[in-house]
């Protein structure tokens, strides 16, 4: 008599599973939909009044582009105009709806005086997106794994949860700094002797970088699932995708399909009040399902491997 192995949950048992848990915490979606709400009403942070330095070597790098000084006039102010925000947010893992750079801010801009003022700006944004990054991956974990709700708990797991993945980017960023150091001089010398092989030495850059973004990506899931330490979940993630590299490919290309693809349509909607909140609510709940879906893949796989 044989024994029936447990099947292999599928894409879309997966991502079934992953909005299945999101719906025994559906208010989780208030977290992105504020910080959505955040970004398209709250006050824009811009470049604009830096030295002029900051400009002129913007205008240097506009013009290795070879556009006509038309094009790269508003390359230049576009770079200077855009609101920083999402890009300063480096360590937020909440999917949200940022405006595109097109729309017209609904507050006036907060400028920052001098390169002081960013890196502080900086600083309050990350320590800001981490820490409600941590509240958002732990509530979502708790739903994925079917623990009674309390609140308390989860507000003070969340604070050694943002611990946890401070500590797994500095080992992530330290160790990448000791590989890259001797790569990049070897990159600087073939770039040297070589000029036109930067394309090429740009493309590995950028292949490396993703299959290393690839294999540690997991490191936040089994941080909320498994709660590993920092150095525990990198190796966690790294031997799932060993395992079923495929599977992450795929989850990634299917998340990746349907966000971008549906960002189109909430930007549509944008464009009136009542639509503007269509759209965030909208994009709060796929972006949630998502990353509950990613928590999901994470669980059932450390679970039929153990670990």
């Amino acid at each position: 008599m044989s024994i029936a192995k447990p099947r292999k949950a599928s894409l879309v048992d997966t991502i079934g599973a992953g909005y299945r848990a999101l719906h025994r915490r559906l208010w989780v979606v208030s977290i992105p939909a504020a910080m959505s709400a955040y970004l398209w009403l709250g006050a824009p942070l811009v470049l604009a009044p830096l030295a002029a330095a900051v400009q002129g070597r913007l205008q240097q790098a506009a013009a290795m582009l070879g556009s006509d000084a038309g094009a790269q006039a508003r390359l230049v102010r576009n770079v200077l105009d855009a609101d920083l925000r999402v890009a300063l947010a480096w360590l937020n893992f909440v999917p949200v709806l940022a405006p595109a750079s097109a729309v017209a801010p609904r507050a006036a801009p907060i400028s920052l005086a001098g390169p002081l003022a960013l890196l502080a700006a900086a600083g309050l944004i990350n320590v800001a997106a981490l820490l409600i990054s941590s509240v958002f991956l732990t509530l979502l974990a708790e739903a994925v794994r079917q623990e009674a709700p309390a609140l308390r708990h989860s507000l003070q797991r969340a604070l050694r949860v943002a611990g946890d993945i401070a500590l797994y980017l500095l080992s992530l960023v330290g160790a990448g700094v000791l590989l890259a150091l001797p790569l990049l001089a070897i990159s600087a010398l073939v770039i040297a002797l070589v000029p036109m092989a930067t394309l090429g030495v740009l493309l590995v850059w950028y292949i490396a970088l993703f299959w290393a973004y690839v294999y540690t990506g997991f490191a936040p899931e089994a941080i909320v699932i498994s709660r590993a330490g920092p150095l525990r979940a990198i190796a966690s993630s790294v031997r799932i995708v060993r395992r079923d590299l495929a599977g992450t490919l795929g989850l990634l290309l299917v998340s990746f399909v349907i966000s971008s693809g549906l960002a189109v349509i909430w930007r549509q909607l944008a464009q009136n009040p009542l639509g503007l909140a269509v759209a965030m609510l909208g994009s709060a709940y796929v972006g949630s399902g998502l990353s509950a879906a990613r928590l999901e893949f994470y669980r059932e796989r450390i679970l039929r491997w153990g670990g």
